[in-house]
């Protein structure tokens, strides 16, 4: 992949195969950038171009420790830059997922999505899709809360996660991506595009559309539970009922989630923790940060306390 600071032309992408046409744009595979895709946009009126540079540079030139930015752009089709055609911002290009996140799938190739982890296997699946085993499943649960911390502590929001904008891969070893980038946003900032918010996947707390934090971290709850439990829909409320369930997920996990039932928003680390039995974190409940030029109180990190019971 490579991060292009100034526009791309249209001519420079060469000739375009259409890929996929989706709620926001089509997406082609360009011929003089290997590797790469151009995805354009339906309105592209509604891109915010100045918020996408920005998205770009955050990940590929801001200082940043760089096993950070080596895990997010590993894991994600990050924008490489955005494009002109006649003049105006169409669009914009990123990186290809690997064909490891592909699978022949009803009888065509098509991308391991997270929807295969959530649901049950369906007949009509066929059989050229691999599904984890458990200790698969567990680690690709792993591979989503370190890409959701990874983000978090860069200081950049996810807003929206759905069973269609991750992809998952056992092959050779579990390993997660997330698409849709450009409705990430960072902190303070609008998002380049506008975000959406996929139904049973929003956090019933949050008080504006606006994506936070703490609905990131409610949404993160939903993606472990229900890739541990392979049930689309439950939450963590069905979980703080179900003594099953709670079996099913084991005491740490599932303290987790009857504590995000209760209103908190548990951290990526604390899930991390959870996993690996290490004692568990808990962190002060904070207020959204201020927007970025509007004043506010100087306030210190989140400070954990360690939970030894």
């Amino acid at each position: 992949m490579t991060y292009q600071d100034e526009p791309t032309s249209l001519e420079e992408l060469g000739q375009l195969t259409k890929l996929a046409d989706g709620g926001q744009g089509t997406v082609h595979r360009a011929a003089l950038m290997p590797g790469e895709l151009y995805k354009r946009y339906h309105n592209p009126q509604e891109l915010n171009v100045a918020e996408l540079k920005r998205l770009v540079r955050r990940v590929y030139a801001e200082p940043m420790p760089e096993h950070a930015r080596e895990l997010i752009l590993h894991s994600t089709a990050w924008p490489t830059g955005v494009v002109l055609e006649q003049g105006k911002y169409t669009g914009m290009t990123m990186p290809e997922a690997a064909s490891k996140f592909t699978a022949q799938i009803g009888g065509r190739s098509k991308l391991q999505e997270l929807q295969y982890l959530i649901f049950g296997r369906k007949p009509i699946w066929g059989e050229g899709l691999v599904l984890p085993n458990p200790d698969q499943r567990r680690e690709l649960v792993l591979g989503f809360v370190r890409l959701f911390k990874a983000l978090h502590d860069v200081d950049i929001i996810i807003g929206d996660v759905s069973p269609r904008n991750f992809l998952w891969s056992v092959e050779p070893h579990p390993t997660v991506y997330a698409l849709d980038c450009d409705g990430f946003r960072v902190n303070g900032y609008d998002p380049p595009t506008p975000q959406a918010q996929t139904p049973d996947w929003e956090d019933p707390d949050q008080e504006t559309g606006r994506a936070t934090f703490e609905s990131d971290r409610f949404k993160l709850a939903l993606l472990v539970i229900r890739v541990l439990l392979t049930e689309p829909k439950t939450t963590p409320k069905d979980v703080a009922s179900d003594p099953v369930r709670r079996a099913q997920l084991g005491d740490r996990v599932a303290e987790l989630a009857v504590r995000v039932a209760d209103g908190e928003r548990c951290h990526a680390v604390e899930w991390l923790h959870a996993f690996d039995n290490r004692p568990t974190l808990q962190f002060d409940p904070v207020k959204p940060p201020p927007e970025r030029g509007q004043p506010g109180p100087r306030k210190g990190p989140d400070r954990p306390t360690l939970d030894f019971g």
